[in-house]
């Protein structure tokens, strides 16, 4: 019996692609670093860390220091963060599980900084009874590492969790981890979820809503 869920953040409780691709194109332009217009889709769901390492050792003539890349993006983010909108129908969705006495744990691939930065403007952080940032665990999403971590922390066991995911990474992460996963179509084609192993795939949390 499911009693325990697990959320994404990105994607799944607040809509930051559009920020995140707007923000980083901005760092990169301070920098004056040369960019193919899809960078931003082919890096989707991925780690900003490996982003930028990418950009230093790839796109960067001066090679910088990664650190110093993400640091900008950092500094340019936070001007940004009053317009970060969370995804339609999470609060009410929230609310329901609560209300049934479901456990919830946060399992992110954002640092403990980033999530003190978005929650002084959401004020989202104290919903959760666990919370599995990038700086819990050595590997990160698509390595089950976080959703492993989450498991052990909050005593659950993989049948009794649903893990609420919207990328590749996220999905291939939880599958590992031997959970049932749910797949939102807020960044990616159902037909990319799909090949990743979501369990089911739902266009909004009204649908979501309807399984429990």
């Amino acid at each position: 019996m499911t009693d325990t869920i697990f959320f994404d953040l990105d994607g799944v409780i607040i809509n930051s692609e559009p920020l995140h691709c707007k923000t980083k194109a901005l760092a990169l332009d301070a920098f004056q670093i040369q960019y193919p217009e899809d960078i931003f889709d082919k890096f989707k769901g991925v780690p900003e860390d490996k982003f930028f390492i990418y950009v230093s050792e790839h796109l960067d003539p001066q090679h910088r220091p990664y650190a110093l890349l993400q640091v900008k993006r950092q500094e340019i983010l936070a001007d940004f963060l009053p317009e970060l909108p969370t995804v339609e129908g999470f609060f009410d969705f929230f609310e329901f599980i609560k209300n049934k006495n479901f456990r919830k744990a946060l399992v992110t691939s954002s640092t403990d900084q980033e999530l003190k930065n978005i929650d002084k403007h959401l004020g989202i952080l104290s919903l959760f009874d666990q919370i599995v940032s990038a700086d819990l665990t050595k590997y990160h999403k698509p390595h089950p590492a976080p959703y492993l971590k989450a498991l052990e922390i909050m005593q659950t066991k993989t049948e009794n969790c649903v893990i609420i995911e919207d990328a590749p990474n996220g999905i291939i992460s939880g599958k590992k981890a031997g959970c049932k996963v749910y797949a939102l179509t807020t960044s990616f084609k159902k037909e990319e979820l799909a090949q990743a192993g979501a369990d089911k795939i739902f266009d909004n949390y009204k649908q979501i809503k309807e399984t429990f």
